[in-house]
């Protein structure tokens, strides 16, 4: 009988992240007492603990990411800066859970819960078709501010048209990914009744808040690319007729404003090539995080298969 091979994963680029590097775990050496029965191991072959430096690094990304996304909550609109650093941070935190895979003490404590694991490999397989279709979707978007580029140039005013309907074809299409991510989110796997006897429920609920933040990072920018190219809604409010237009990206609203503004031709000409760049940003985010979807699953399915 032939022995399983390992799946093969995307291979890494090598890359620097903006982000700070996360503070070292405590030391042993530390005047902080450890709390009584509660020994601190620093080997990469110990078992995935609390203070296991790449659990305590993933940790850290975590809770920064989710403190960095809280703070910056704004009435208004997002802007791509905030967007492209979001995915390059969610890509750091699945590079450093799929670390966390490969030791082998973390696939003993999930070889201990195949079933769990198993739901946990529909998520990211949910998760990676998502992705996929998303970045199918940004292609499109690229295209057609080409061609309104080009459009705009020789003053078609026929074919900015066309082009802002594809715009806001592709928007809806982005959108229709996000009842996927809802189902993650709703439906998330029960750790209830677990007994913690060799110490999985931490490794078992890092992965579970690992998926929770992909979801919420994943919603906020497929709803602000949809929100940009979404019409105004209108409403009524003391008798008074107000329009409003859901939470969208500023770069993208911007260059959608251009489309339909016949004014100043260099002021529209800054607003589409920001707008181009902003997806550009975006599709080169947005692939990373797929392609570290894609190693995690991996790295999950590897758990079971070897």
């Amino acid at each position: 009988m032939m022995t399983p091979k390992m799946v093969a994963h995307f291979r890494r680029s090598v890359s620097f992240s903006n982000t700070a590097s996360p503070p070292p775990p405590p030391s042993s050496n530390s005047t902080t007492k450890a709390a009584p029965g509660k020994r601190i191991h620093f080997r990469s072959t110990s078992l995935p603990t609390r203070s296991h430096p790449i659990l305590f690094q993933l940790k850290y990304h975590l809770n920064q990411l989710k403190s960095h996304w809280a703070s910056q909550i704004l009435p208004g609109s997002l802007h791509v800066d905030r967007v492209s650093e979001a995915l390059m941070r969610l890509r750091i935190i699945l590079e450093s859970l799929d670390d966390l895979l490969d030791l082998a003490p973390s696939r003993d404590s999930l070889r201990r819960h195949p079933d769990w694991v198993e739901k946990v490999l529909e998520d990211f397989l949910v998760m990676v078709d998502v992705y996929g279709t998303f970045q199918m979707q940004i292609v499109t978007l690229k295209q057609c501010v080409i061609t309104a580029q080009l459009a705009t140039k020789r003053k078609d005013m026929l074919k900015k048209v066309a082009c802002l309907k594809g715009l806001k074809k592709s928007g809806g299409e982005i959108s229709k990914l996000m009842p996927f991510l809802q189902a993650i989110r709703l439906h998330p796997n029960d750790l209830t009744g677990w007994c913690d006897q060799n110490g999985d429920l931490e490794l078992v609920g890092v992965i579970k808040e690992v998926i929770e933040v992909i979801v919420m990072i994943s919603e906020a920018v497929f709803s602000g690319i949809y929100g940009s190219f979404e019409s105004r809604k209108t409403s009524w409010v003391m008798g008074l007729k107000k329009s409003k237009r859901e939470k969208g990206i500023k770069e993208l609203e911007n260059g959608i404003l251009s489309l339909g503004n016949y004014g100043d031709a260099d002021l529209n000409k800054k607003m589409m090539e920001d707008m181009e760049e902003c997806i550009d940003g975006i599709e080169s985010g947005s692939e990373r995080v797929f392609r570290s979807l894609i190693n995690t699953r991996v790295s999950l399915l590897n758990v079971l298969t070897q």
